[in-house]
């Protein structure tokens, strides 16, 4: 058994994910770092998802639940933050899987270091039975500029929650924005900026289920329109703090600007057109700096040319690219 200052809290925002709660639970349980407490938080759940999070308390004694009204993921993952006990905060999504050692990786590399968060890798899957994917344990550290880089280059980790193993004191004044659908591309790169050493795991696998009615796959409504400001905030927010990583951030706002309007004109070719109009002027404004962005790929910047002619063409353009790079996981 760990000391008691080493213990981790897992937190799990759980709703209506009865199909994939309990394969996430259990590769939580069999994790060969013992010293957590895991804490999920069922945010409404009306499928069953409430009575299997009772049943895992039951089951195991490291578990806790907290029941709360619909919310949504951010108020769910701040409600799991404000119970942890921890002095380590680890998140996974209940519809999600890690490896065996995952924890136990993260949590050698960060204290072996003095770091203030460890990052692992991870794989797409969509099959009911989790990868079983393990690679010599090796680990680096990078400091917060180079963490900021490869987040925003996604090289090995993004800016989601998940799949990072975070010091608990850099919550202290750090939430997830409620109401909003682009929580993690709001916070993260913020938090991150408060860490001076990351250490980077090879190995410490999480298993990322691709579904096709995840919230990113699903129609688009008023509340997705968040995605604009977001992405602007970030980039000015980085570029401020390291101009050195202007480019990166402008390559990311970009083509995450062009998804969505991929994702829009799919929804309703007319739908939201002042939004439109914003997103297309921007990144009109924005169009040197992209070509000119370290790692833009040769698709991007083919989408972004035939956005620049006009609507019809960039949605045909990025309809051709989306096809061929469709694999199954």
């Amino acid at each position: 058994m760990k000391s008691p200052e080493d213990l981790i809290s897992v937190v799990v925002p759980v709703h209506n994910v009865k199909a994939y709660l309990r394969m996430c639970a259990e590769s939580i349980f069999s994790q060969t770092f013992r010293n957590l407490e895991i804490i999920f938080v069922d945010d409404g759940s009306t499928d069953g998802s409430e009575k299997i999070c009772d049943a895992l308390a039951e089951e195991d004694s490291r578990v806790r639940v907290i029941h709360q009204e619909n919310k949504g993921v951010s108020v769910a993952r701040n409600t799991g933050i404000d119970a942890c006990t921890g002095s380590l905060i680890y998140f996974v999504d209940s519809d999600d899987a890690i490896s065996p050692v995952t924890i136990a990786h993260l949590w050698t590399a960060l204290i072996r270091t003095n770091a203030d968060a460890a990052v692992g890798d991870f794989m797409r899957f969509s099959e009911m039975q989790v990868p079983n994917e393990r690679r010599k344990f090796t680990f680096e550290t990078i400091d917060t500029e180079e963490t900021l880089r490869r987040m925003l280059m996604n090289e090995g980790f993004g800016h989601q929650p998940w799949g990072k193993l975070f010091r608990r004191s850099l919550w202290e004044t750090k939430r997830f924005p409620p109401g909003i659908v682009y929580e993690d591309y709001d916070l993260l790169y913020d938090l991150m900026l408060c860490v001076k050493k990351t250490a980077v795991v090879s190995d410490a696998m999480y298993y990322y289920r691709m579904q096709a009615d995840s919230i990113m796959h699903q129609k688009i409504d008023e509340n997705k329109l968040s995605i604009l400001d977001t992405a602007d905030r970030v980039t000015r927010t980085v570029s401020e703090a390291y101009p050195s990583l202007r480019g990166p951030a402008v390559r990311l706002q970009v083509v995450s600007y062009m998804r969505f309007l991929s994702d829009l004109l799919e929804t309703d070719y007319n739908l939201f057109p002042e939004a439109q109009k914003k997103l297309i002027d921007t990144v009109r404004g924005l169009k040197k700096e992209f070509l000119r962005a370290p790692g833009v790929r040769r698709a991007d910047k083919m989408k972004l040319r035939a956005l620049m002619t006009g609507k019809r063409a960039f949605y045909l353009m990025y309809k051709v690219f989306d096809l061929k790079n469709k694999k199954v996981v």
